[in-house]
């Protein structure tokens, strides 16, 4: 679990209704791209199920649920711990590169990449 929380210092920040939805939607079959303010990268990749995965650094694996709603995207680890929310960016697209602040208090960079 705390490799869960950690990871998700992402914070998807990606800006609730439906623009909120867009970001995540336009990210099926792609990736978002988290670079963390130590330069540690995350990827996750969100699928149309409500499910996400990703790798963390050091090439470990994470997978859960996820759901959005306020303006929120929450992150629901499989272990039934606690859900892990953050602000989300509204109307982001595939070659877009935005900052905010990651679940932790830091500045992160996200960038959704096109692809897997």
């Amino acid at each position: 679990m705390k490799r869960f929380a950690v990871v998700l210092a992402f914070g998807v920040a990606l800006g609730g209704g439906a623009a909120f939805a867009d970001t995540i939607q336009n990210g099926y079959g792609n990736t978002f791209v988290v670079t963390r303010a130590d330069g540690a990268v995350v990827r996750y990749q969100f699928n149309e199920d409500g499910t996400f995965g990703g790798v963390a650094p050091g090439g470990s694996t994470m997978a859960g649920t996820y759901t959005i709603a306020d303006g929120q995207l929450c992150l629901i680890p499989p272990s039934g711990a606690a859900p892990q929310c953050t602000a989300i960016a509204a109307d982001k697209n595939v070659g877009d590169t935005w900052t905010q602040t990651g679940t932790d208090g830091t500045e992160i960079s996200v960038t959704l990449e096109a692809g897997r």
